[in-house]
């Protein structure tokens, strides 16, 4: 611990910019200083809540003169819920930062000396674009059931009654969850959760519900994964077909294929589509879809996308001409990677919603002889921390 602080001292600082994640980033001395619910721009009075060899973590206490990035949060348990961290700051600001996220990631985690990042796309909507929440339930003995999500300790639950970002049908289901709950018409054992789906007419016994992509339905497992932003899914879509740039005769892998969303659509311009799902719901999903849009000859595989090439695709070794990866928050295995780094696919196109993990992929994929050629994001959770970053490699110097 640096002698020099101590938790519970106050500092003036003046905040230089937001890290990703959403902290604020003062110096103090030589030390970075990390401070919630800041922007640069900032003077700030700070406690210290934190000390460590290399960093410090502070509490606001007091503006001393606001940014004027700043702006007033529209939600009423902004600074208690998890779940946003950037409603205080202007939505033009939020742009601007998240860009600058990329290229930093890109460059200290990626060592890319000028990452190739696109200017962001947007959100048409900046509130109310969800169109997917999990809600927490939590039975409390002698007190009534608390309804909510998880606040920024991580363990307590914040009771609303309305979210913000959520679509006003989501709210409305949530108002509705609250009575039958509170009125003991939905009885609660311990901890639960629950997932409210916007204009949700009820699941069909394959526990399916239905999502509108480019004018097409899609279903979607109840309890599976799908794109949250009601308004930027299409556009995705669509630079995911951008960047593969097919021209009628190629053959794609889908490694992380869900329920179909890019899968489906690349199908309508590729010569050979083989998907693949580590998850038995998502793959039923995508199989019912796929029969839907007319893609029955799509090659569906349900397993490890390593275990897959590995068991099952051996053969198509060297042949494939696009690869498509949309891996959880964690990024991609090193196995897969490797296996990438043999196959040699003319193109590479990589979906991430965390432009750290997939600076740390693509740095591995680099060093294995593919070119980083975009990055180009998309701001699909106005008020949040995250980014989502469409990237294309290609073999070689292609």
């Amino acid at each position: 611990m640096d002698a020099r602080f101590r938790i519970g001292q106050t500092v003036e600082v003046m905040i230089e910019t937001v890290a990703f994640g959403g902290d604020g980033v003062a110096r103090v001395h030589d030390m970075v200083l990390f401070v919630p619910y800041t922007v640069d721009g900032d003077l700030a009075e700070v406690k210290v809540v934190e000390v460590r060899k290399n960093f410090l973590r502070g509490k606001r206490k007091k503006l001393l003169v606001p940014s004027p990035h700043r702006t007033e949060p529209e939600c009423p348990y902004y600074f208690r819920c998890g779940g946003c961290r950037y409603q205080h700051i202007s939505y033009e600001h939020q742009l601007e930062m998240k860009r600058s996220q990329v290229v930093e990631s890109f460059k200290r985690i990626g060592r890319f000396s000028s990452p190739p990042v696109e200017d962001i796309r947007p959100s048409p909507k900046r509130y109310n674009y969800r169109g997917k929440v999990g809600l927490h339930l939590r039975a409390k003995r002698g007190a009534p059931p608390e309804i909510g999500f998880i606040d920024t300790g991580g363990l307590r639950i914040v009771e609303l009654e309305r979210c913000a970002i959520a679509d006003e049908t989501i709210n409305d289901a949530l108002c509705e969850l609250r009575r039958r709950v509170l009125s003991g018409d939905l009885p609660i054992g311990g901890e639960e959760t629950k997932v409210l789906w916007s204009g949700d007419q009820g699941e069909n016994q394959d526990g399916l519900i239905t999502r509108i992509v480019k004018g097409r339905n899609l279903e979607v497992h109840r309890q599976g994964f799908f794109q949250a932003n009601l308004t930027l899914t299409d556009a995705l879509v669509d630079a995911v077909l951008d960047l593969a740039a097919l021209t009628g005769g190629e053959r794609v892998l889908d490694c992380y294929c869900g329920a179909g969303l890019f899968s489906l659509f690349l199908a309508e311009k590729a010569g050979d589509v083989i998907a693949v799902d580590i998850d038995r719901e998502a793959v039923g999903a995508a199989r019912k879809n796929f029969a839907a849009f007319g893609h029955g000859g799509v090659r569906l595989f349900e397993g490890s996308v390593e275990d897959v090439l590995r068991e099952h695709l051996a053969g198509e070794k060297g042949r494939m001409d696009v690869v498509v990866l949309d891996p959880p928050r964690t990024g991609c295995d090193k196995v897969l990677l490797d296996m990438l780094a043999e196959w040699r696919p003319c193109r590479v196109v990589y979906v991430s919603c965390d432009p750290t993990t997939q600076a740390r992929d693509i740095r591995y994929l680099a060093d294995r002889g593919f070119s980083l050629q975009v990055l180009r994001p998309f701001d699909m959770f106005p008020q949040t921390k995250h980014i989502e970053v469409v990237a294309l490699l290609t073999w070689g110097n292609r």
